[in-house]
């Protein structure tokens, strides 16, 4: 390894001035100077990780990651789950992260980095922006080659000691330089663009990763990791604007850094919070297939996500689970597939330089088509127009006239997974305009039809053929029934891990829906009946085979 500078590790300023919103920072530490300095960068082994010899120029970091208290105070909105505000906010989007900078450096009179039209870094701007990855990981490993795996423990919350949530920010050890909850509790955003083999061919100088890219560097592991992803070296990646169903994975955080030489931004330097460990609840066993479901005898077709070839593409099977095969294999990650109602054509959402795009195709691959920008989207009845998310709003296209309309009300705001009723007068979505996940009914129209009244927290709404009905997902990993009514609240999924997607057969017999022991997967595709018993389920896809989400059924074969 490279001579490191150690020189001047830690510097806490003390000039008593408050963070942006008359806040003190998370915790109340001040930033932390890191010196210049040089380091290997990468680990041996791993392909993305090639060894190489990295130079990085003096920077400010957070000491902490940024809390929901100090997110909320500054941009007004909280998307944690988990609502604890000396915990890490969660569920950021990297787009969001980069609001959240720029905002930040308005407010304690600096020059914002970013440029919000095309996501550009202005490093030479003494702003708040994300690191980047040689900034994070030569921060993270503060002067080490290596962190001994029976250390973990000490500094990080992570899959096996975390209990299954994000915890208090400063609650374990720092490292070396002063910095806590480097390795776990939440991922954290860098700026730069993920890409395979950068690597190999990475400018020594301060690296800033490539031009352009699909999705956006994320290090340092979280709650759910395995200890093997909260490594200093390990690579994490995460589109920059999310498709997924409930806004975000419950471990995207973020902390800023700020180049030295900058505008003097100083705040009260307080000790850290570093408070004994509480001994976490012990995990309550998964709950194993009673097998009583004969697969065999299930009739249509099942289109889903899959990433079993190594990248995310659209798969199609048969619906008892057999002749699976691909049917998207490009470079772009595919996702949220739903069949038209004649079954011809599917829509899907396709991830082209970073942000989500709604495509069609024939239902064997062919004949793909670009349609609109946005995410999520779902057929109506006549299939004569779609529902989609944009920009996290709920929007309608005629697809004869290509003609646009936003149809949630103004106000509302981080919609997603809409779907249109078999009737054509209604649409369900879930939205966090109220702080809450909750799914809202609106007519076709736009029209606020109020809340879907249900016991808990929910998304993802799937309606029964006969409308009268709604599948839903809980924030607590659960699938549920309930009347379009909001009456009969009925859960039909259960155990330890966790279930998502859920999805009526199209004869209303059996729900499909989604099953993984954690966030991570891997995630199987099952089936079970509406009246079955609480256990009585069958996986259409194995463990083995990657992970399988947002599947759709439809009765042709």
């Amino acid at each position: 390894m490279k001579r490191i500078w150690i020189a001047a590790l830690v510097a806490l300023s003390a000039c008593g001035r408050e963070e942006p919103g008359g806040m003190p920072p998370p915790a109340g530490l001040g930033p932390v100077h890191i010196p210049a300095g040089e380091f290997t960068m990468g680990e041996p082994g791993r392909p993305d990780e090639t060894p190489h010899a990295v130079s990085v120029s003096a920077f400010i970091i957070d000491p902490l990651p940024v809390t929901q208290e100090f997110y909320e105070k500054v941009m007004g909105t909280n998307p944690s789950k988990r609502k604890d505000p000396k915990s890490p906010v969660v569920r950021v989007q990297w787009v969001d992260a980069v609001r959240f900078c720029n905002k930040t450096s308005e407010m304690d009179g600096l020059k914002p980095c970013y440029d919000l039209k095309t996501w550009a870094c202005d490093f030479e701007a003494d702003g708040y922006r994300l690191p980047t990855e040689a900034e994070w990981e030569f921060a993270c490993r503060a002067g080490a080659k290596s962190m001994d795996p029976a250390a973990l423990g000490k500094h990080a919350w992570f899959k096996e000691n975390s209990g299954g949530a994000t915890h208090p920010v400063g609650r374990k050890a720092p490292n070396a330089w002063g910095l806590y909850d480097m390795q776990g509790n939440v991922w954290q955003w860098c700026n730069d663009w993920y890409g395979a083999d950068y690597y190999k061919e990475s400018p020594k100088e301060n690296p800033r990763g490539p031009a352009s890219g699909e999705m956006r560097v994320m290090r340092g592991g979280a709650w759910d990791s395995p200890a093997e992803k909260c490594r200093a070296a390990s690579r994490g990646k995460e589109t920059q604007s999310f498709t997924d169903a409930c806004f975000g994975m419950d471990s995207y955080g973020l902390r800023r850094v700020r180049r030295e030489g900058g505008k003097a931004v100083s705040t009260t330097p307080v000790a850290a919070p570093v408070e004994p460990e509480k001994k976490p609840p012990t995990p309550v066993p998964a709950a194993q297939a009673a097998g009583k479901v004969d697969a065999s005898k299930l009739k249509g077709t099942i289109v889903f996500a899959s990433d079993r070839a190594g990248a995310l593409d659209l798969w199609i099977m048969k619906a008892n689970g057999k002749d699976a095969k691909a049917l998207t294999k490009d470079a772009h990650p595919d996702a949220d597939p739903r069949f038209s109602p004649d079954g011809k054509r599917i829509l899907y959402t396709s991830l082209r330089g970073g942000f989500p795009e709604v495509w069609s195709m024939g239902r064997d691959g062919s004949d793909a088509k670009h349609v609109t920008k946005g995410s999520q989207a779902g057929w109506s009845p006549d299939a004569k127009s779609i529902v989609f998310i944009r920009d996290n709003q709920a929007w309608v296209r005629e697809l004869g006239s290509g003609k646009e309309s936003r149809v949630s009300p103004e106000g509302w705001e981080r919609c997603g997974v809409p779907a249109w009723s078999p009737d054509g007068s209604r649409i369900a979505l879930a939205g966090r305009h109220t702080g809450k996940v909750w799914i809202y009914l609106l007519g076709a129209d736009g029209k606020d039809l109020g809340q879907l009244k249900t016991e808990e927290q929910v998304c993802t709404p799937a309606w029964s053929k006969d409308g009268k009905r709604l599948l839903c997902q809980s924030t607590q990993g659960h699938i549920y029934q309930v009347t379009a009514e909001g009456k009969d609240w009925e859960q039909m999924t259960f155990g330890a891990d966790m279930q998502h997607d859920g999805r009526y057969s199209p004869d209303g017999t059996h729900i499909l829906f989604c099953r993984a022991p954690s966030a991570e997967g891997p995630w199987q595709i099952c089936v079970r009946p509406v009246d079955g018993d609480d256990f009585d389920f069958a996986a259409l896809t194995s463990g083995s085979e990657g992970s399988n989400t947002l599947p759709d059924w439809h009765p042709s074969e």
